[in-house]
């Protein structure tokens, strides 16, 4: 896949993942390799004893952890070899009457075992989907071997990338890696995103991360679903001008582009129209609002400054704008309707280091070059 197939990819899957934005033992760290994948942000894992290595998506927007088992029914195409749970010595089926599938409203009894717990998930519009049996097996992450609840995928419809053989869920709801793990990570996580077209590696560190110069620092904002981080956003400058929001914004490292409330993207736009002397095509691709033409020397000579309780993040050039080999487009996009959730996507988090709190309910960004420090990284 080239880098630009890679990139409509993403942009692809955020517009269909946004839907789902509307409805609703370690000593002191432990880290995993993350690399950009076709699409996606994958993490090396292993499931089971003896284990079956895999890479997965690493998705900070949903808590699920699942993986295709070999004895699916519909399946996608997966580069790697499956897990097959009777091959595991400590695979277990989790029962039914479990608190866990009790307590679950995307989650039953199985109709005919009457004991195993079944799933069904669905991502972005609905559209993509997983379903399966629950159980519990070893999560081997590094060196490290933990027993966790996950999916064993049984029926996988939709787009997902083929290196991946499942996903890692990092939100903060029950079944999330970060909540299984919980006070054996001191309630804390970070990862520094690579830009989606490169090879670089870097790093996903659960635990305790040494301080840093230049960081900033705000709150965690509490939210009706806790799968989501959200922040206060508020505002957003390009120089001395400024649109004021005051809202929240859900940090999702799986969705690529950026969201915001249409009134308050339209004041932006005028202010980016502003900035750019030349003129934007007429009917931009792929669902973006504005786009430029890269033969006539389009530049971009300007920063965003995002405003947070904490102090301000600094977005250069390549954190709001996606090249293709045609056009430069701007990488943030209005809300389908008034009042949806905004979202703040993986292309404005690309080199920064972003750590979450979720004791102290802080969230911090550092200014980083992600490829060179391997400090951490999502989907």
């Amino acid at each position: 896949m080239t880098a630009e197939e890679r990139v409509q990819r993403l942009v692809h899957h955020s517009a269909s993942r946004y839907h789902r934005h509307t409805k609703s033992l370690v000593a002191n760290y432990l880290d995993t390799n993350i690399i950009p994948g076709d699409g996606d942000y994958l993490i090396k894992i292993a499931i089971g004893s003896p284990p079956v290595d895999m890479y997965a998506i690493a998705d900070t927007g949903s808590d699920l952890i699942w993986v295709q088992c070999e004895s699916c029914d519909i399946c996608y195409f997966q580069n790697a070899a499956m897990f097959d749970p009777q091959k595991s010595s400590s695979y277990k089926t989790l029962p039914c009457n479990s608190t866990i599938c009790d307590n679950d409203p995307n989650m039953q009894c199985d109709d005919d075992t009457g004991t195993e717990c079944e799933y069904f998930y669905t991502y972005g519009s609905g559209s993509t989907m997983s379903a399966g049996i629950m159980g519990t097996d070893l999560l081997t992450l590094d060196t490290s071997k933990t027993n966790c609840v996950f999916g064993c995928g049984i029926v996988q419809d939709g787009s997902f990338d083929r290196n991946a053989g499942g996903l890692v869920g990092l939100g903060g709801g029950p079944l999330s890696l970060i909540s299984q793990l919980g006070p054996t990570i001191a309630n804390k996580f970070s990862y520094c995103l690579t830009p989606i077209t490169s090879n670089s590696t870097s790093t996903l560190r659960l635990g305790n991360n040494p301080a840093k110069t230049g960081s900033v620092v705000t709150p965690l904002v509490t939210q009706d679903n806790p799968t989501y981080y959200a922040i206060n956003l508020k505002a957003i400058s390009i120089g001395q001008d400024e649109v004021e929001i005051n809202k929240d914004i859900v940090i999702d490292s799986g969705s690529t582009l950026t969201y915001l409330d249409k009134s308050d993207y339209s004041r932006l736009e005028a202010l980016v129209m502003a900035a750019i002397p030349e003129e934007p095509i007429d009917n931009p691709p792929l669902g973006f609002k504005i786009c430029f033409e890269k033969k006539k020397g389009v530049k971009i000579s300007f920063k965003m400054d995002f405003k947070l309780n904490g102090g301000d993040v600094i977005l250069v050039d390549s954190n709001f704008m996606i090249e293709f080999s045609k056009y430069v487009c701007l990488g943030i996009v209005p809300s389908e309707e008034e009042g949806d959730p905004m979202i703040l996507g993986n292309i404005a988090q690309v080199n920064f280091e972003v750590e979450f709190d979720l004791k102290g309910k802080t969230v911090s960004f550092t200014p980083t070059i992600c490829s060179q420090n391997h400090g951490a990284i999502l989907a």
